[in-house]
């Protein structure tokens, strides 16, 4: 009786874990980008094992730093998810609308590709710098761009000395 209850606990975990569909999605932090700033083009599978991961070709974008990718994995009560993220930084070559092209990706369920983006670039004639948000969220929580120039972890300094300024000696005389 014992081992009936286990087989059957060990189905139902396998098959848990295999009612979950895998999901490729592309993400930017905007749409609307002024010319001269980055732009963090992100794709994510969920719940699936990467193979071989294909880029788009970007075509009106100079690919300025990647592909970076990240992996986690997570478990709650049972249930397992994970996640595998390629990102790139791109800056545009000229104003105008553009489309980030599909970008494909091969797991054990076929190959799954992404949404095609619009990205529509304006001109910046006052050289503003756009910031994405979730780089403001992890400064609101302490974090700064450099771990080490934390306040809680700065070496103390002492303190420039005022220079004073020497007293000149008076001559006396005698009358």
């Amino acid at each position: 009786m014992k081992k009936i209850i286990l087989l059957i606990t060990f189905i139902g975990l396998a098959l848990t874990g295999r009612g979950q569909e895998a999901s490729f999605v592309v993400s930017v932090p905007f749409d609307t980008l002024l010319i001269g700033n980055q732009l963090q083009v992100s794709f994510k599978l969920e719940n699936g094992n990467s193979q071989d991961f294909t880029p788009p070709i970007f075509e009106n974008f100079m690919v300025v730093a990647g592909p970076n990718m990240s992996s986690s994995m997570m478990m709650t009560n049972g249930v397992v998810n994970q996640s595998i993220t390629y990102s790139y930084f791109l800056e545009a070559k000229e104003v105008g609308t553009f489309f980030i092209p599909p970008a494909k990706i091969e797991t054990e369920e076929g190959d799954l590709f992404t949404e095609p983006l619009e990205i529509i670039v304006l001109p910046n004639p006052d050289g503003i710098i756009q910031k994405a948000p979730n780089r403001d969220r992890m400064r609101s929580f302490g974090w700064d761009s450099d771990f080490f120039r934390m306040p809680e972890l700065r070496m103390p300094t002492r303190p420039k000395e005022k220079e004073v300024p020497k007293k000149k000696k008076r001559k006396t005389y005698k009358l």
